[in-house]
């Protein structure tokens, strides 16, 4: 007996291309495993970006929500090693004009400008700035006070500066003053009142890092540390793996008019879990209408066969 034409003829491909020799349940299957693997990885990037967001330091002040490191468009005015930085052009200024009294004093000895350029660059290093080197080494501190030991410093606790903390190098006021008349008695009266030689105050690199208010990594430590460029002839090696690029003043906008309830959303990159499920799920669906269509075509040879064979016969039911 022959299966009459009507609602059990229509759902006989579609049971065929849903039945257990189909590829449409692992796709399915597939398409729920790529769901699962891409709601996991956006927890971690978001869990990831949420702790290696940039720090408040001294001589980097920051708002909060704090911003990732961000690859910066144009080279700092300072610091300009850092193709990405936590710093922004307000606190690369504010490290240039704390250097620049002893930029422009031809007495101070260059070999320690160098090293105090790249101490003051340190906030500015990506790896500080999220907190993974939250040390300076021991060398470098070492290295620091070899270069420095003859300079005169002031240690003015009321000093708060983007240099290196409260440390000031004592500049030769005539010197910064030469270029126009009656700025030589202004500099003077900005000089500081008492200088000490920097070998005198810190015997060792460990005490001048301490003097400078940072935190010098223990002997034998294996984490990271800040060396400003010492195990690479002065060439910063840091990371960006943690960095984002900077975006543009109109995502800005819209980013912050998202957190002020405006609704909109941050463009987020797709991952490869969800190629995979959109692949999957076009897949099946060609399966699904390639086996439909051939369901229905083999009803239809089965029809036409039964009526020639029927005619054959000479039968008309």
């Amino acid at each position: 007996m022959y299966p009459a034409h009507g609602g059990g003829q229509f759902l006989g491909p579609v049971a065929t291309a849903w039945g257990p020799t189909s590829p449409l349940g692992p796709a399915l299957l597939l398409a729920i495993w790529a769901f699962t693997v891409h709601a996991q990885d956006q927890q971690q990037q978001q869990a990831a970006s949420a702790s290696l967001t940039c720090r408040p330091q001294e001589g980097l002040p920051l708002t909060q929500p704090y911003p990732p490191a961000y690859f910066q468009p144009t080279p700092l005015p300072v610091c300009s090693q850092y193709t990405c930085s936590c710093c922004n052009r307000q606190h690369a200024l504010g490290i240039y004009r704390s250097l620049r009294p002893a930029m422009e004093d031809a007495g101070f000895s260059r070999a320690c400008l160098a090293w105090q350029t790249r101490m003051a660059c340190r906030v500015c290093d990506p790896e500080v700035g999220v907190g993974l080197k939250p040390t300076v080494c021991r060398d470098t501190c070492d290295a620091w006070l070899s270069a420095c030991r003859e300079e005169f410093y002031s240690f003015e606790t009321a000093t708060s500066s983007a240099f290196v903390g409260r440390m000031q190098p004592c500049t030769n006021p005539a010197a910064l003053g030469a270029g126009s008349a009656g700025s030589s008695d202004a500099a003077a009266a900005a000089s500081p009142l008492l200088c000490s030689r920097l070998g005198d105050v810190a015997r060792t690199g460990e005490e001048l890092c301490r003097e400078a208010g940072f935190d010098v990594a223990a002997p034998g430590d294996g984490g990271l540390c800040f060396d400003g460029g010492l195990a690479n002839a002065g060439a910063a090696v840091f990371s960006t793996d943690m960095c984002v690029a900077q975006p543009t003043r109109r995502r800005a906008q819209q980013h912050a008019s998202s957190g002020r309830g405006g609704g909109s959303r941050p463009d987020d990159s797709l991952s490869p879990a969800v190629y995979l499920v959109v692949a999957s799920v076009l897949g099946a669906l060609a399966w699904l209408a390639y086996t439909t269509r051939q369901g229905f075509q083999a009803q239809e040879d089965e029809r036409l066969r039964q009526l020639h064979w029927r005619q054959l016969q000479g039968r008309t039911d």
